[in-house]
């Protein structure tokens, strides 16, 4: 039991990883949009969806191990502390904020320069949640 545990922990960093790339290279893409070319903004729209496929596996990878782990390695919420629910209210703040942004994204690759500043918005709110998940994460589990 102890294996798929640690298993299922190795796969939930993983996935943070790859979804919190997105956190930081979108603020960083989002940026650049504003004064790129035609032919930069497609690229940089190509690698901002790639990512965003990326992305969505690793939140489903998260939303899937994270609870596996909880009740396998500590038997459920029952002994949670004040910093995991922390780091949850920060995780629900990132899911919304990544949707929220997405929706946003989609609009501006159709040609709605405010629903891109809104786009680029989202993406600093997600960037700050993730930041903040990681530390309480580090709190909640030492």
């Amino acid at each position: 039991m102890e294996v798929v545990v640690n298993l299922l922990i190795w796969l939930h960093i993983i996935a943070f990883i790859a979804g919190g790339s997105n956190s930081v290279v979108g603020p960083v893409i989002g940026a650049r949009l504003a004064s790129a070319t035609p032919d930069q903004r497609a690229g940089y729209y190509g690698v901002m969806n790639a990512l965003s496929q990326v992305g969505k596996v690793a939140m489903a990878a998260l939303l899937i191990t994270g609870p596996l782990i909880m009740f396998m390695k500590y038997g459920g919420l029952g002994g949670a502390s004040v910093w995991f629910w922390v780091k949850m209210v920060l995780v629900a703040v990132m899911l919304a904020a990544i949707i929220y942004g997405g929706i946003q994204f989609k609009k501006s690759q159709g040609g709605n320069a405010e629903a891109g500043k809104r786009a680029d918005t989202a993406h600093k709110i997600t960037a700050l949640a993730f930041l903040g998940v990681l530390l309480s994460a580090v709190f909640a589990f030492g």
